[in-house]
């Protein structure tokens, strides 16, 4: 028997996307809502409002049904291990990641809501659609996952080619920054993995100094010495003076020494004091997130408008 031809063409528009279909793509078709709404549970199944499944649920399409419900979503954590192909046993769950304040409830779907997902964090999958980069995946099951298990993960995405190690410090180094869950396996495993020997100041300097250029930043000093120099200790790598933002540029080892890191944190104290505020790069983020690093730079220079001494 032949479908209604209202049926037929809501399995064409599906089968075109993963079994999923909108309500804006219905009635672009000519499907009027109570038309639609007489086929929910029965040939539709709906996953939120405006978005529906062709059939019933299936870890697949209800993925597909809520990135297309929810836009600005990355399929992440075990989805996004899956859509990699990462040796990791599903936990069952369909994750996404997302970075909003409004929270959304879909029926078998974990959302995991997130301050920070920069756009170097997320990619296009093997079947189209938007997914967290490797990286960012494993830095985000790191919270989740033994040390060992992130061991082998990354060690596994590697020699599969699927990241360059670079990428993955270059996530990592931004993750911890941010002391995210997960940071201490994450700085661990790194170091045991990756640690290499470190990137020469001129050579970190002259890649930072390009992207700033390529950015249009302005206004910054290299070798600048804040009001807190005591004329042995205390010159920074980059400075904006009229914001009182410092940038340094981070090229040593993972695994760097107890007395380097206690001069950091004295140099960060004492620009805290002073009123001015330190951001750090690593040559991993200078080379492989640079939209990111300059995304971060701009919003922490406009937060502190020159003038405005209580930024």
């Amino acid at each position: 028997m032949d479908r209604h031809p209202i049926d037929a063409r809501i399995v064409e528009l599906a089968t075109t996307n993963h079994q999923v279909v909108t309500i804006r793509q219905l009635q672009a078709a000519g499907i009027s809502l109570p038309q639609i709404e007489r086929r929910v549970g029965r040939l539709l199944t709906r996953v939120s409002q405006g978005t529906y499944i062709l059939g019933r649920p299936s870890s697949s399409n209800l993925l597909a049904a809520t990135l297309a419900a929810l836009p600005s979503a990355a399929a992440g954590h075990h989805s996004a291990a899956a859509a990699h192909r990462l040796p990791l046993r599903s936990d069952g769950d369909v994750s996404v990641v997302l970075a909003s304040r409004t929270r959304r409830t879909i029926h078998g779907v974990r959302i995991r809501y997130t301050r920070w997902l920069p756009p170097d964090d997320v990619t296009v999958g093997p079947d189209g659609a938007r997914v967290t980069t490797v990286a960012r995946t494993i830095c985000d099951l790191a919270a989740e996952l033994p040390a060992a298990r992130t061991s082998h993960l990354i060690e596994q995405a590697i020699v599969a080619q699927l990241m360059a190690p670079g990428e993955l410090q270059a996530c990592a180094a931004a993750w911890c920054r941010r002391g995210r869950p997960g940071s201490g396996v994450i700085r661990r495993v790194n170091h045991e993995l990756l640690d290499d020997e470190p990137i020469p100041a001129s050579v970190l300097e002259h890649r930072a100094f390009a992207l700033f250029i390529r950015a249009g930043l302005s206004g910054w000093v290299t070798q600048y010495s804040p009001p807190w120099y005591d004329g042995v200790r205390g010159i920074v790598d980059v400075a904006w003076p009229e914001h009182r933002v410092i940038v340094e540029l981070d090229g040593r080892r993972w695994h760097t020494t107890a007395q380097a890191l206690g001069d950091d944190r004295r140099r960060d104290r004492a620009a805290v004091l002073a009123g001015w505020v330190t951001v750090r790069f690593s040559w991993q983020e200078i080379v492989h997130r640079p939209d990111t690093v300059v995304e971060e730079l701009r919003a922490v220079l406009d937060t502190r408008r020159p003038g405005d001494r209580t930024a």
